[in-house]
């Protein structure tokens, strides 16, 4: 019997502490197999004695070990999953000492584009990435002389749901900004993360819920304002409804449906329109005073490794 991670101790500590014990200075916690085993000897700093429960005052008694399944914590352990690495390899491989128009970044939402914003540009956008993974994907990218005239980064949904610090959050932003402009990007924008509904915000194997998804894309203006990218956000509006995804633009709650997939391609071709701007724009949000859209696909480029050709991340609600 070997004592676990401290991770799983604090979420044990707050399960135990929503049910009354008020000091577990003295609790010792064991792993066993699957289970989590907690001794039974607990203090309550109400009376101080030490009991077999969880609360003097609590009808419910236990005199031998606890015995429960630990909480799931999602994390961003995509780059060492095999099919992760494949994908990422498959993009290094065939993007290599090239320049692009436009470089989109992100997870599965902006994924789901496949091919369809014109030959000039890459969509590197892979399913389950949030700023973690998406630095290492960078990292690679610019290892092998990728260029972007324009950045474009679309990410930060998986961040909410994942267990990651507004400190951590924000520092891998700052890096994957800069990681663009060192790509040759003399613009960067930035797309807040998206919202789900109502219903799937409140189910944490969905989605983050829309508190979280709000503190990321609080931290998202913050950082679009210091590092000088373009925060582009009035052209997807269009989805939502207050803080909420619009039930019939979405298949799941979270993934958008052949219409919403339309309403975000318009919002991106419109970046793709603009004229050039110099890189110390101010990082307001961009109207929709832009260039008309061809409502028509432009071809595919050949180079381009299939999207959704890889199993799903570990957790199915990776975006």
């Amino acid at each position: 019997m070997s004592k676990i991670s401290a991770v799983t101790k604090y979420v044990i500590t707050v399960l135990f502490t929503g049910l009354g014990v008020l000091n577990l200075s003295r609790i010792q916690i064991y792993g066993v197999g699957d289970e989590v085993m907690a001794a039974s000897s607990v203090s309550n700093s109400k009376n101080n004695p030490i009991i077999p429960a969880f609360n003097t005052n609590s009808n419910l008694k236990i005199n031998r070990p606890v015995q429960f399944k630990p909480t799931a914590i999602l994390t961003d352990n995509l780059t060492s999953e095999p099919w992760w690495q494949k994908r990422v390899k498959s993009q290094v491989s065939s993007s290599q000492n090239k320049q692009y128009k436009v470089c989109l970044f992100g997870d599965s939402i902006s994924s789901a584009l496949g091919d369809t914003l014109g030959e000039e540009n890459f969509n590197f956008a892979i399913g389950g990435m949030s700023t973690v993974s998406l630095l290492a994907q960078m990292k690679l990218l610019n290892s092998v002389s990728v260029k972007c005239q324009t950045g474009i980064m679309a990410i930060g949904t998986n961040d909410a749901d994942y267990q990651i610090t507004n400190e951590a959050f924000v520092k891998n932003l700052k890096d994957t900004i800069l990681l663009a402009k060192s790509m040759g990007a003399n613009q960067v924008y930035v797309i807040p993360a998206f919202y789900s509904t109502v219903e799937a915000s409140r189910n944490p194997k969905m989605a983050g819920s829309i508190e979280r998804v709000e503190e990321i894309n609080a931290l998202i203006r913050q950082v679009a304002a210091r590092e000088k990218a373009t925060l582009f956000e009035a052209d997807i509006q269009p989805l939502y409804q207050g803080q909420a995804l619009r039930k019939n633009f979405t298949t799941d709650g979270v993934h958008l449906n052949p219409e919403g997939i339309k309403i975000y391609r318009k919002a991106l071709l419109n970046i793709i329109n603009l004229p050039k701007q110099d890189c110390g724009v101010s990082p307001e949000s961009v109207t929709s005073k832009q260039s008309p859209v061809n409502s028509q696909p432009s071809p595919v480029n050949s180079n381009q490794s299939p999207v959704n050709s890889q199993p799903s991340p570990v957790n199915s609600n990776q975006f």
